[in-house]
């Protein structure tokens, strides 16, 4: 039994004709299913959790990475499978996964090549992709406090569950359990007027990180500022259907 997310966005006359080429493949495949449309003053959530309680065994979502944010909490944990079809800009999930835009989708899902993932939380809330600080100048330290991470000036970090890299040895896997932190510091090098700026780059694996200091936080794309985070790992609470291309 699948069920399709549509997000509000896909209701524009520019995807009119990209939604049905996805209805009719659907249609061949055989696995087309129920349509739930998001819409304003409508909870997401709760049609979710509607969906889930009447036994539906797939979500997927129709849209992009906000569509996606709207929706996984809830499946995380269920012994549901989730997927996407990705249209629209901003679908950075779907490229990692390996799922290509529109009607090439559903041969992915039709293949049905999944995989378990970890999520990770932040204080509170999970995340799928992960923590992001441009300026950074409090303290980060991982997990026993083995290690503490205080840059001397404004710094770049980084803690993805999973993100876009240039190749599989490079990008973070989200079925390992472990976070993958980078911390990048300009280092001044060279004397006088021949003084250059270069970058110092951390890296670190692990469980769990805290930050302590005011900070503010690009978490899945939503803004997050506090004084303390702790940042940890939920490992294998997520059914994700991939492709041959996905990037871990």
């Amino acid at each position: 039994m699948y069920c399709y997310i549509y997000d509000e966005f896909v209701s524009d006359k520019r995807f009119e004709k990209d939604l049905l080429l996805v209805e009719n493949r659907l249609t061949d495949l055989g696995i087309a299913g129920k349509i739930v449309r998001l819409a304003l003053f409508r909870d997401p959530q709760e049609m979710v959790r509607d969906e889930i309680r009447r036994g539906i065994k797939n979500i997927i979502v129709v849209g992009n990475d906000l569509t996606t944010r709207k929706v996984i909490d809830l499946v995380a944990d269920t012994a549901v499978t989730f997927g996407m079809i990705p249209m629209g800009e901003e679908t950075t999930l779907a490229k990692i996964f390996g799922v290509p835009a529109g009607v090439a989708a559903c041969d992915v899902l039709s293949a049905r090549i999944i995989e378990t993932i970890d999520m990770g939380h932040i204080n509170t809330r999970r995340f799928m992709g992960g923590v992001h600080a441009e300026n950074f100048i409090g303290s980060v330290a991982c997990a026993g406090g083995s290690f503490r991470l205080t840059p001397e000036r404004a710094a770049v970090l980084d803690i993805f569950n999973l993100a876009l890299a240039p190749d599989r040895e490079t990008a973070p896997d989200p079925r390992d359990g472990l976070l993958d932190l980078t911390l990048t510091v300009p280092v001044k090098s060279g004397w006088g007027i021949f003084k250059r700026s270069k970058m110092g780059v951390t890296r670190w694996k692990d469980k769990q990180f805290v930050i302590e200091g005011e900070t503010e936080l690009m978490v899945d794309g939503e803004i997050l500022k506090g004084n303390r985070f702790e940042i940890g790992i939920v490992p294998g609470v997520l059914k994700v259907i991939t492709g041959k291309g996905r990037v871990f």
